[in-house]
């Protein structure tokens, strides 16, 4: 009989391994702005998340042929951007091919959750995983939506003098902040979007959250009763 893997990051556990490495990613940001105080590292940990990410996902063979064409550019581009300065025509092509690839992982992980045969804790890892990556992805195109137009979010002056001193308004983790303070409906007021991209790109995601939540609790609750009833 052949034993299962056991550890911290089981190998037959891929949303579970993917949900902890995005917590990782999200918890160790504040930590390492107030240690080192350099918000470029933020980048080198994004890359280091999708290098994971497509190792991970690129296990399984169905998704290896996509998950290379989509996750290599996203890496390639994202270790280029991570060593250059900022600018919209640099970053414009790490967060496009960036999306694409957190947008490709979270439709692989609703495509297995609601259709694969996965065991019920995958279905809650990949549940969990799939939030916080939209999040991800959300938090990426309004940093460079900021790249390109300063004005695209006003701050409060708290915050304003907060960021002023840290030298840190295009920092990753104050636009992990809005996306999720968005997704959630949450809305603290010390951040808002103001220009009409950066405001349909809020409403949107802000429905998308509520949306979310309702459909996939829905969505496992069916497949758990489906179960039982088998």
């Amino acid at each position: 009989m052949t034993r299962k893997q056991r550890g911290f990051l089981p190998g037959d556990h891929i949303y579970r391994n993917l949900t902890v490495a995005l917590t990782l990613l999200f918890l160790s940001s504040p930590l390492i702005d107030r240690f080192f105080g350099s918000s470029r590292i933020d980048s080198y940990l994004i890359v280091g998340f999708l290098i994971y990410a497509l190792y991970q996902i690129t296990r399984r063979r169905a998704d290896l042929v996509i998950g290379l064409a989509l996750g290599l550019p996203a890496v390639a581009s994202g270790i280029f951007n991570a060593a250059t300065p900022d600018t919209p025509a640099i970053n414009a092509i790490p967060t496009i091919l960036g999306a694409a690839f957190l947008g490709f992982l979270v439709w692989r992980i609703f495509k297995d959750i609601f259709f694969g045969d996965r065991i019920t804790s995958e279905q809650i890892f990949g549940s969990v995983c799939a939030y916080l990556l939209i999040g991800l992805m959300f938090s990426n195109v309004y940093g460079f939506l900021f790249l390109i137009n300063s004005d695209a979010f006003a701050f409060s002056d708290a915050l304003s003098s907060y960021l002023t001193i840290q030298h840190d308004d295009q920092n990753f983790g104050i636009f992990a902040y809005f996306s999720f303070v968005t997704m959630t409906s949450l809305g603290y007021g010390d951040m808002a979007p103001i220009s009409e991209m950066a405001r349909t790109l809020a409403w949107v995601q802000a429905v998308l959250g509520q949306l979310y939540l309702a459909i996939t609790v829905a969505a496992l609750v069916g497949i758990h009763i489906a179960k039982d009833q088998s």
